[in-house]
């Protein structure tokens, strides 16, 4: 061999040339170095949170809590006022014209009631009446049936007032626009007791779909 000739290469040497050669083989889940973008840098160095901060957090759970305090309110309110007695209104005034009708029509038409509308006297006719407006005085104030509140004018309870109205103009009313007092032939006196008798039963059903709801 000639001086020229160079022996084989250190081990050493040929390990740091190797490791200035730059490499693309990777592996699952490494990221190559070469080919690392400055975004997948900025990520990698200020990773995203998995889950939102805490005051986020914590102000979801305020607003839950408010959306359900609500409610129980809302519900609240909602059963104090099922609770509460019921006032006398337009619509219980409507409740009580349709009960007055509907139970004074089918006695409307009764010829058994037009006799005894001639027969019976004017004082009896009066004392039915009184038993009339007893029974619905008992019906409205002493009753338990519905949840009325109690309400009176001159010590009388308003109900009793407006279904005694109801009642007996309804059945003077209906009496007239059938022509009933023509055909039966009704004198004043007879008008008149066939209005209280008819009027027994419109009372109570004023206060039968009044009360009962």
């Amino acid at each position: 061999m000639s001086g020229s000739q160079t022996g084989p290469k250190p081990f050493s040497s040929f390990i740091t040339e190797l490791r200035c050669i730059p490499t693309f083989i990777t592996f699952p889940g490494e990221i190559p170095s070469a080919m690392m973008s400055e975004s997948n840098a900025d990520g990698m160095m200020n990773p995203e949170p998995e889950h939102p901060p805490a005051d986020e957090r914590g102000k979801e759970m305020e607003d839950k809590l408010d959306e359900i305090y609500t409610s129980l309110k809302e519900l609240r309110r909602e059963v104090e006022e099922k609770k509460a007695p019921d006032r006398l209104g337009w619509d219980d005034i409507a409740q009580e014209i349709i009960g007055a009708v509907t139970f004074a029509l089918p006695f409307l038409f009764t010829g058994e009631l037009w006799e005894i509308a001639k027969d019976i006297s004017v004082e009896r006719s009066l004392v039915i009446l009184l038993m009339t407006l007893a029974i619905a005085y008992l019906f409205i104030a002493k009753s338990q049936i519905g949840n009325l509140k109690k309400e009176e004018l001159f010590h009388v309870p308003k109900r009793l007032l407006t279904v005694t109205l109801i009642a007996y103009l309804i059945s003077s009313g209906l009496i007239y626009l059938y022509g009933i007092n023509g055909i039966a032939d009704f004198t004043t006196e007879q008008y008149l007791n066939a209005t209280i008798l008819i009027s027994t039963f419109a009372v109570i059903g004023a206060i039968t779909v009044d009360m009962v709801k």
